[in-house]
């Protein structure tokens, strides 16, 4: 392994917070979309433990989440120290998370080099994304704060930029410019032809203490507030702003650089992202008849489902709750939590 991943100061950082809800009925606030086995046989969480024991031993490898998933984590990762679990009070978005996540890692390790990591993903080739932290914990050691950006393979809208100031077909680190919300269709495909523009997969490589003092300078607030929560003041965690990490810091602060990652990523966003997840994997469920419905998938089901006439369409079945959705309406899920949160059915979220 490289100088930077190698050296006895890089720790990886495991995201577990979140919901999940473009996954219900299989995701609930309980178990949510990185609990589920949604490419493989093994949860999200699981391989993306064992996709950064490449890079760090149990030792060094921390997981931040909300205390009503500890047990859950304990429990599918056993080799996790109880002291690596690091809880959020409350859920407060990404920023705060991070916040706590360094504060805690800085406070065992000053010089902490730390990889933040989603744990609802999926990296195929995971040579390539060891290689890449590698050079990402090189441009951190010397103070940078180094993402990792998606090689795009198509003019995706929903996921936001990174303009680089150079060709992303260098291995990098690369200078960023700015980061870009979601784009149009239009300014995608633009995008994609000028060859500077990579996908911001919310993956980052920094030194703990170097992300904490950026973090003072553009919100303070939230430093604040996560200094007095560890110092024994649980409520000052309130007052820390729901923001995300790039709201609050990245797209403000100085020295951001990015080195591309071309490793078979996908964000799994979606029950037919699983589907074909799943095919690749020879794990779709093959059982369902289905007649003149191409595309269409079938998850959970107990019983034989014939499905005629409806393609590309996703049929989700728990022991409480039946989801058919059109695969091109996949973003709507979301819309049928906020309605059952209307209706009070806490059972089912």
């Amino acid at each position: 392994m490289a100088r930077g991943a190698k050296a006895p100061n890089f720790h990886a950082m495991l995201l577990a917070g979140g919901s999940g809800t473009r996954f219900w009925p299989e995701s609930r606030k309980r178990k949510p979309k990185q609990f589920l086995a949604l490419a493989g046989k093994r949860p999200l969480l699981v391989e993306s433990w064992r996709r950064v024991r490449k890079l760090a031993p149990p030792s060094r490898i921390w997981v931040v989440a909300p205390a009503a998933l500890a047990d859950s984590i304990r429990e599918l990762l056993p080799q996790l120290r109880p002291d690596r679990l690091v809880i959020e009070p409350s859920p407060r978005d990404t920023a705060p998370a991070i916040a706590l996540a360094c504060a805690s890692l800085a406070a065992v390790d000053p010089e902490a080099v730390v990889g933040i990591f989603p744990t609802d993903h999926v990296v195929r080739d995971v040579d390539a994304f060891k290689a890449a932290v590698e050079r990402a914990a090189g441009a951190a050691a010397a103070g940078d704060l180094c993402c990792l950006g998606i090689k795009p393979d198509r003019p995706a809208t929903g996921f936001g930029y990174l303009k680089c100031k150079g060709s992303v077909r260098a291995k990098g680190p690369i200078e960023v410019d700015r980061f870009v919300e979601k784009p149009d269709l239009a300014k995608a495909k633009r995008f994609l032809k000028t060859g500077t523009y990579l996908w911001n997969a919310g993956m980052f490589v920094w030194r703990a203490t170097r992300f904490l003092d950026e973090l003072d300078r553009t919100a303070p607030e939230i430093r604040t507030a996560v200094e007095r929560m560890l110092a024994g003041k649980a409520k000052a965690w309130d007052k820390a702003t729901k923001l995300s990490v790039d709201y609050a810091v990245m797209e403000r602060a100085r020295g951001v650089k990015v080195v591309p990652l071309d490793a078979g990523w996908d964000d799994v966003g979606s029950w037919q992202a699983a589907a074909a997840l799943l095919e690749e994997a020879g794990l779709l469920d093959r059982s369902p008849v289905l007649v003149g419905s191409e595309g269409t998938a079938v998850f959970g089901a107990e019983k034989l489902v014939a499905v005629v006439g409806l393609p590309d369409v996703s049929i989700v079945e728990t022991p409480d709750a039946l989801l058919v959705v059109r695969n091109d309406q996949s973003e709507r899920v979301r819309d049928v939590v906020k309605e059952l949160e209307k209706r009070g059915r806490r059972d089912l979220l």
